[in-house]
């Protein structure tokens, strides 16, 4: 039961049609500033152990081309040819780049549940191998001991159900065992600290920004799990798991010590203290750290782009079932233009809600003028008209109305209107 609505409820996901829209930027740019100059020279890269700089700056340059409201160009010294201050007004970008990354190993316990059996066993240690966790073997009975999970713990619960089935009944869970293994944490950081000054007739540092992004990674090696600890002849049923998760146990058991899998041995250390080392080719791939490293920076530079540039994202909408046309699927296939004929064919009489609501999504996937915007618009309120109930015509309205809003304001950064 607990499976199928599981599963059920995975298949029940709404299906997104993506499309990407424009974004005005969170300050205002006055219109005549073309150009940004990003000094090299004055980007600080003395604690950027990654040597993340030059990919920094050439993906900040890039990013802003990209986006078409800026020419972006990496500069060592700001060249005065360049431009005329009494007449020009540049954008100049300078800051820090501060990156490193750091390996942590070392040793922790848990507590995990045995069960024998046959199809103890069985379910046990197939649950186990398909949630990759690690099983280990009591020395009492050889009873399959895991610690679980709720994936895990889905999946033994099928896996006896079927075995049940076959007459392979497991026996409950009898014994307890504190396990130690070793683990390893990779991380890798970025902080980017950036400025966005105007220099002209006069200087204005318009924008400061300090953003950081960080990665880690733990990994457990299955073949250092070791038993520090068995408890054996333990009935675990609906109280069992306050043997972990009280002092005092409500009821006798043999070794209630077997809650100190509750912490970990900070005692037991098997790495020398001092300075976290850095992580070496063996702990992190060289492939991995530079795709590793190419997120950083991009998750690092997002939020300074968008403060100074109109950006584009992508969205996702939810398409609607049914209508006249049945234009669902193209609009899911990226197909919006088609969607937008097929449903155009039709006349406004024979439209139903799905079908004038998927017409305003078309119009929205489609946009390239605030006009498409405000058709769409148009659309979803003609679909919630038509059924008031819907979540989702409503959801269109205000996704438009927000869409409109920021295009007012795009218009004021791109049309040479500054209220700063």
């Amino acid at each position: 039961m607990v499976l199928s609505g599981f599963f059920l409820g995975s298949c029940g996901a709404p299906k997104l049609s993506r499309f990407e829209v424009q974004r005005p930027s969170r300050i205002n740019v006055p219109r005549d500033v073309q150009k940004v100059f990003i000094r090299s020279d004055l980007v600080v890269s003395e604690n950027d152990q990654l040597g993340l700089k030059k990919n920094v700056l050439q993906t900040l340059a890039s990013e802003l081309n990209r986006m078409g409201r800026f020419e972006a160009k990496i500069v060592e010294t700001l060249d005065e040819s360049s431009f005329n201050p009494e007449k020009d007004q540049i954008g100049v970008i300078q800051g820090e780049i501060i990156s490193g990354g750091e390996l942590d190993r070392g040793r922790f316990t848990d507590i995990a549940t045995c069960t024998g059996g046959l199809g103890g066993r069985i379910s046990s240690a197939g649950a186990g191998a398909i949630a990759n966790e690690a099983i280990t073997l009591d020395s009492w009975r050889g009873y399959v001991c895991r610690k679980g999970n709720l994936k895990s713990d889905l999946l033994q619960g099928a896996f006896t159900s079927v075995l049940a089935g076959a007459g392979l009944e497991g026996a409950p869970p009898k014994n307890q065992v504190v396990r130690v293994y070793e683990y390893r944490n990779v991380t890798l950081f970025a902080q980017l600290n950036f400025s966005f000054t105007l220099i002209g007739s006069n200087r204005q540092t318009l924008a400061i920004r300090s953003d950081a992004a960080s990665y880690g990674t733990q990994t457990v090696s299955k073949d250092s799990y070791r038993h520090a600890q068995e408890v054996h002849n333990i009935v675990v049923d609906f109280l069992g798991p306050l043997i972990v998760g009280i002092r005092t146990p409500i009821f006798p058991v043999p070794v209630p010590q077997a809650a100190q899998a509750m912490k970990t041995n900070p005692r037991n250390t098997f790495f020398p203290e001092g300075p976290l080392p850095k992580p070496t080719g063996r702990d992190l791939p060289e492939k991995e750290k530079n795709e590793i490293t190419r997120q950083l920076i991009r998750q690092g530079i997002q939020d300074f782009i968008q403060t100074i540039s109109p950006y584009k994202i992508e969205v996702g909408a939810e398409v609607a079932s049914g209508g006249k046309a049945d234009a669902g699927s193209l609009l899911l296939e990226g197909k919006a233009l088609e969607a937008r004929m097929q449903i155009e064919a039709l006349s406004q009489n024979q439209r139903q809600a799905a079908d004038w609501y998927n017409l305003g999504l078309a119009f929205e996937a489609t946009a390239v003028s605030v006009e498409d915007y405000e058709d769409a618009r148009r659309f979803y309120i003609e679909a919630l008209d038509r059924d008031r109930s819907s979540r989702l015509y409503a959801q269109g309205v205000a996704r438009t109305e927000r869409y409109l809003a920021d295009a007012r304001t795009l218009k004021q950064q791109t049309a040479g209107t500054n209220n700063q």
